[in-house]
Parts: structure tokens; C-alpha cells; sequence
């Protein structure tokens, strides 16, 4: 009997695992609208889909496709729902019977009830997938670029009809694949509709156009976040930078860039806004030279915006390395219930617009004496392993958190949540420990002063 059970279970369990994994034949795209935006080095692609429950019973999520090209260049992914809520995603599913794609599970809010339909709003962000086409250039040159996709929205479910709509930089294009219907104004394209699509239909997607826009990429971003329960925050940002764009062929004029810095330097990056929070105060924007008095700090209600100037314009292939820092009030992102403390504040932070992070390494200095340290991430982060900072008057060192993650954008710009416990008359200790040194140091003197070394008898 036990084992008719067991069998039973497996049986049970395995046809669970084969319907999470396996595509629902029950559901039908009756309309897709996808919007790709190509202004800047980041596709920012945006899929509408109106879902039809055609089965006999609920269905719990649909699968999102993507094609594997773009699928192992995807950064983020997020959905909604008709009434703009979030609906969990999960990244990176295997699914039966395997294809060449890419497919995130993605869960309705309530079961999708038979016959029913819904609209499901999904937000894709994939960098480098614009590459620079022909990869060299010369300094005077425009930058040209290529994307490849898919003219269908890729789908394991069969689709009636659907639009691609996308937006270039400009309007000067090169080349472009034509599956018609198709049309074109100005900078935008609109392919389609396409009716009557059928699952995992395939049509590659070419366009081959101008795009100048600054193809920054961060190498390594390492972020410090030293806190200090005396009422102050530093930040510091140690980034090493890269123009991801078509390298620069030949050498670099600086006569005809100090003529016409807009015609010699067409694909050049000359200067990046970065934001900053709006209490930020002491900020510093250095390199291993030192202060770069190029930049400008503008400061606005809800923001400080730096304005960062290189040293020398960034061509294809150039890189830069520098600090930024600052202070902020710690009440701002600092909460305390007792003996328990709360930070709260961004794992990264506002570089340039449309930013890619390759690598980012956060490092979160605590007070002398914390303990019980706990860390939420908003997204998947690495968590290393507890290390000591030493400073001035430090006995036994400062715990360090450290978060990691890789392949970030400006969608990842949100709040980590750290709490610890801290006992606070540990404060008295840097204090005690000063002016225990300074009554040592006047002991010695007293003591000095007083006493007489001399080899030589007093005279009476």
C-alpha cells in the first residue's frame, strides 16, 4: 500500500514538473505591440500582449520568449498587469521540448480563468546588443551601428496579430530588412501587422543605422558606504569606464578638435551628467592626477546634478578611471528602534543616462560594534564574506558588508535594506580612548618637569 502511494506521488510530482515546464496549449496571443527603443546603446524593448485562456481550465502563467542571442545579453525583465501591478517573473526556465530560445515564467496575478482574457505589459533591457558597424572609424567620422532581431515577436504560443514599432537615434539608415508590411517615417519604423503568427516563428530583423550616442560602459564600478552613527554618510565611487563604441582609427587631432570639437568628434564623448542625492554636500570628482576642475555641480531641489568632464574627450576603445565622493546626513537613510539599526539606500546610484554596469561591487562600512548583520537585496547580489576596516582609533575594526552582481542598468537603481544591532555606549569609546591618551600624555610631562636627571650635586 505504502508503495502505491509513493508511485502515486511521483507520478503526481512529475506531472506538475511537465505541465511548469511544457507550454500550455490552451493559450493563445490574440494581440502583441512591441516598441523598441534604439536611440542609445541599450535596447529598451516593451512587448503589450492580450491573453486568451482558449482551455477548460485555469492556467497559472504563460512563457516569455526571447531569442538566445538576446537572451544571454539581457539585463532586466519585469511585467505588469492591466492594473499596473507586478507580476513575478522567473528568469531563465528550461522548458519541454527544448528550442533554441530564451523563456522566463511569468505568473498572472490570479489564476487565468478559462476563457478569459487579460493584457500583460512586459519590459525587457538588453545592453551591448547594439554593436558599431564598421568597428573603426576615424576621429571626424559618424558612428554607425547595428541591431539584429526577430520581425516576429518570438512566442510558444500561436499568435492573430501583432505590431513592431522602432525608434532609431535619427533618421539617416543605412540599410534595413523589409518584411512587409512595412513603414517608415523619420526616425521611426513600423513593421506589420503580421496575422495568423505561428509558435516560435522566425524572420531576422536587420538595421543598419547612424547612431553618435555616447556608447559608455562601466568596467568595474566599486561603491564605499562608510556609515557613522555621529550623524554622516560617505559615499565614494571608484569606476573604471570605457567607450564601448567604434574604435578610433588613427591618431587623435587635437587642432581640428579644438577647431570644431561638433565636426571632429562626432562620436566622442565630451562630458556626462551624473545625479547625486539632493542633500550630497563636500563633493570631489578626482582622478589619479588629482582634483578635475572641469566639472559643475548644479544643485536643484530634489537632486545635485554633477556635470563630469573628462580630462580629454572619450574616443572608441578610450578609457577613464576616477573617484567621485560625498557626504549626506545619515537621519536621511539611517532608522533606529532601539538597538536596532536600518539603512536604507541605493546599491547603485544615477552614473550617466542609460547606463550599463559590467560589474559593481558594493562595500558597506558599519560602526565599530556592530553585530547581528542582515542584508535584503531588491535583486540578486552576490554576498561575500565579513571583513574588518581599520581607521583612526579603531581597537577591534569595523565589520564590512560586501554585495556583488554583474550586468546592471538603470532599471537595477534601487534600495538594499541592512539592519544590525549596536549597542551605542560604545560611542564613549573613541571619546575615552582621547582623552585617556591626553591625561597620559600630561602624566608624562608632569612627570618630566619634575624630576631632576642631572649627574650633577645641588649646590647649597
Amino acid at each position: 500500500m505504502m508503495r502505491e502511494q509513493l508511485f502515486a506521488l511521483l507520478l503526481l510530482a512529475a506531472g506538475c514538473l511537465a505541465r511548469n515546464n511544457g507550454v500550455s496549449s490552451n493559450l493563445v496571443n490574440r494581440e502583441i505591440t512591441r516598441h523598441i527603443d534604439l536611440k542609445t546603446q541599450v535596447a529598451h524593448i516593451s512587448y503589450e500582449y492580450v491573453i486568451e485562456n482558449t482551455g477548460s481550465s485555469a492556467v497559472p502563467n504563460f512563457l516569455f520568449a526571447l531569442e538566445s542571442h538576446h537572451g544571454k545579453q539581457l539585463s532586466f525583465l519585469g511585467a505588469t498587469d492591466d492594473e499596473k501591478n507586478s507580476l513575478k517573473v522567473t528568469e531563465n526556465v528550461e522548458v519541454q521540448p527544448s528550442s533554441n530560445a530564451y523563456f522566463a515564467r511569468i505568473a498572472f496575478a490570479s489564476p487565468l480563468a478559462a476563457g478569459a482574457k487579460t493584457t500583460v505589459t512586459v519590459s525587457a533591457v538588453i545592453p551591448a546588443i547594439v554593436t558599431p558597424f564598421p568597428a573603426e572609424i576615424t576621429q571626424s567620422e559618424k558612428q554607425l551601428v547595428r541591431y539584429s532581431g526577430n520581425h516576429y515577436v518570438l512566442s510558444p504560443y500561436a499568435t492573430d496579430s501583432q505590431t513592431t514599432s522602432v525608434e532609431l537615434a535619427n533618421k539617416n539608415v543605412e540599410s534595413m530588412s523589409r518584411l512587409q508590411p512595412v513603414n517608415v517615417n523619420e526616425a521611426k519604423i513600423k513593421y506589420g501587422p503580421y496575422e495568423n503568427v505561428a509558435a516560435m516563428a522566425s524572420d531576422e530583423l536587420s538595421l543598419h543605422y547612424e547612431n553618435n550616442a555616447p556608447y559608455l560602459s562601466i568596467r568595474d564600478l566599486d561603491r564605499k558606504i562608510e556609515i557613522s552613527h555621529w550623524g554622516n554618510v560617505a559615499v565614494e565611487e571608484t569606476i573604471d569606464m570605457v567607450h564601448a563604441g567604434a574604435k578610433l582609427k588613427g591618431s587623435f587631432s587635437r587642432l581640428d578638435f579644438q577647431r570644431n570639437p561638433a565636426q571632429a568628434a562626432q562620436a566622442a564623448v565630451l562630458h556626462f551628467k551624473t545625479i547625486l542625492p539632493a542633500t550630497a554636500r563636500d563633493v570631489y570628482y578626482r582622478d589619479e592626477i588629482g582634483n578635475i576642475s572641469t566639472s559643475h555641480m548644479l544643485e536643484k531641489e530634489d537632486s545635485v546634478e554633477l556635470d563630469i568632464r573628462p580630462r580629454f574627450p572619450l574616443f572608441g576603445g578610450w578609457k577613464t578611471h576616477y573617484y567621485t565622493g560625498y557626504n549626506v546626513p545619515s537621519h536621511e537613510y539611517l532608522e533606529r528602534y532601539g538597538s536596532q539599526y536600518r539603512l536604507t539606500m541605493r546599491a547603485v546610484d544615477h552614473v550617466y543616462d542609460d547606463q550599463h554596469v559590467q560589474k559593481l561591487t558594493v562595500r558597506v562600512i558599519l560602526p565599530e560594534g556592530a553585530k547581528n548583520i542582515k542584508v535584503e537585496t531588491p535583486y540578486t547580489m552576490e554576498q561575500g564574506p565579513q571583513t574588518l576596516h581599520y581607521t583612526y582609533l579603531d581597537t577591534f575594526g569595523r565589520p564590512v558588508v560586501t554585495l556583488a552582481a554583474n550586468n546592471l542598468v538603470q532599471d537595477h537603481i534601487q534600495d538594499f535594506v541592512l539592519t544590525y544591532e549596536f549597542d551605542s555606549t560604545i560611542m564613549l569609546q573613541e571619546p575615552l580612548l582621547v582623552v585617556g591618551a591626553l591625561y597620559l600624555l600630561f602624566l608624562v610631562v608632569i612627570v618630566y618637569v619634575r624630576l631632576d636627571f642631572s649627574l650633577k650635586p645641588k649646590q647649597a
